[in-house]
């Protein structure tokens, strides 16, 4: 039971990283590596905020500043180069990444690091302890994200607005939609994302500066297995993926935990190229 319920936390923070990857993705048709990065920053300027505002304050403003960041990041690097095609978009993310990266380890150093925040009883269940406070706080945050997320894109104006721009950039830009100002938009939420995963990568674990390397590969692997671009199949993915990582360290050892994400990537890439958006896309086909 512990190994599930961990897996379904462990799936709630690829879920909320993989989300603002996708986004980006969706909207900018390139493969951001620097939106790992953005987890790390999540996470070192909560350790260094926490120390002087405690978590409860420390959280939101980090999670609000690195979307802030997402967007003068996009609009000074990204969006120059925006018209060079997606191999120089890819590389620049890449630059960025050992930038930002090399930025953070000569502030915070190599050391690694630990939220200073109060031990708390886990929730028992039969005499055994299921879930603490803090985890299970992360599985709400993230449902909540997401229920939250899928009601901004259909329902508010500027939701559909991103829709319309992920779905045909030029198009959107002749319908009168102002695309930088919705690429703005779409940066920031989708960074906002990454500093909340951040945050909770925290929350439960350690703090090191691999953290973002080793983040963006398991967003990776969701965003294959969800399908590339689709939001909705990206957040079952994430949980798929967690439980699935938790679950293999009863038959195999715990150090092979993250090779089980590669291991999606290679059966989607072989099975199912589409992932599993192609599962209700061809429902809708046959249906229609």
């Amino acid at each position: 039971m512990d190994n599930i319920v961990f897996g379904i936390v462990t799936g709630s923070i690829i879920l909320l990283g993989a989300v603002g990857f996708s986004m980006t993705l969706k909207a900018e048709n390139f493969i951001n590596i620097a939106h790992g990065q953005m987890l790390l920053l999540g996470a070192y300027i909560t350790l260094f905020l926490n120390q002087y505002l405690g978590l409860l304050i420390a959280a939101p403003l980090s999670i609000l500043l690195v979307g802030f960041m997402g967007v003068a990041i996009y609009r000074c690097f990204y969006r120059p180069v925006k018209s060079k095609g997606i191999m120089v978009l890819l590389f620049t993310s890449v630059g960025l990444s050992y930038a930002i990266n090399g930025i953070v380890g000569a502030v915070a150093g190599t050391k690694t690091y630990a939220y200073d925040i109060p031990n708390v009883r886990a929730f028992l269940i039969g005499g055994e302890p299921l879930i603490t406070p803090y985890e299970l706080a992360i599985v709400i945050a993230a449902v909540c994200s997401a229920l939250g997320l899928h009601f901004f894109l259909v329902k508010t104006k500027i939701g559909k607005a991103i829709r319309a721009v992920a779905e045909n950039y030029d198009l959107s830009r002749v319908r009168g939609i102002n695309t930088v100002r919705t690429s703005n938009y779409v940066w920031f939420i989708a960074s906002c994302f990454a500093g909340l995963a951040g945050v909770f990568s925290g929350v439960i674990g350690s703090l090191h500066l691999g953290l973002g390397w080793y983040q963006i590969l398991i967003i990776l692997s969701a965003t294959v297995l969800g399908g590339l671009g689709s939001i909705y199949g990206v957040m079952l993915a994430a949980v798929i993926i967690g439980l699935s990582m938790e679950l293999s360290v009863l038959i195999i050892p715990s150090y092979y935990r993250t090779a089980i994400a590669f291991v999606f990537i290679i059966i989607v890439l072989l099975i199912k190229p589409d992932g599993l958006q192609s599962l209700w896309t061809k429902s809708s086909k046959r249906v229609a």
